[in-house]
């Protein structure tokens, strides 16, 4: 019974290990501009067939609040009020948001009031694109 636990876990971790988020944004939303993002957001996780579809890490009674800081930055206010600022760059399209200190984040439209968000790791470079969060506008 213990041997079938672990190959059902195994299984389970492979399928959502091997899942194909996007990768390249939406053509029809510009990437590397604010106005897009400005809004306030829910984050939450990938939804669909063979996922883990729960509730969102953040909803939108206490939304995070993207503001414009001119043409090509971003202010990130989370639920809780703290600040953090970032440049945006396009980049194969999708936005790139680069913090002055820590891991960037790579912004992936999938509709105008979604887009998935990946963590690049700054040790090596890499995104973590089988690890997204999605951001849903707010109502």
């Amino acid at each position: 019974m213990k041997k079938w636990g672990i190959a059902v876990g195994l299984v389970v971790f492979a399928s959502t290990a091997h899942a194909q988020f996007p990768r390249k944004g939406a053509d029809n939303i510009p990437n590397g501009v604010a106005a897009p993002f400005v809004g306030k957001w829910s984050i939450g996780f990938p939804e669909g067939e063979g996922m883990i579809n729960g509730k969102p890490v953040v909803d939108c009674e206490r939304p995070v609040e993207l503001k414009a800081a001119g043409q090509g930055g971003l202010i990130f206010r989370s639920s809780e009020g703290r600040e953090i600022s970032f440049e945006l760059n396009a980049f194969e399209g999708r936005t790139t948001w680069m913090p002055e200190q820590g891991a960037s984040i790579l912004a992936v439209w999938t509709e105008p009031d979604a887009f998935f968000s990946y963590t690049v790791d700054s040790m090596t470079g890499r995104a973590g694109w089988n690890d997204p969060r999605v951001f849903r506008r707010c109502r």
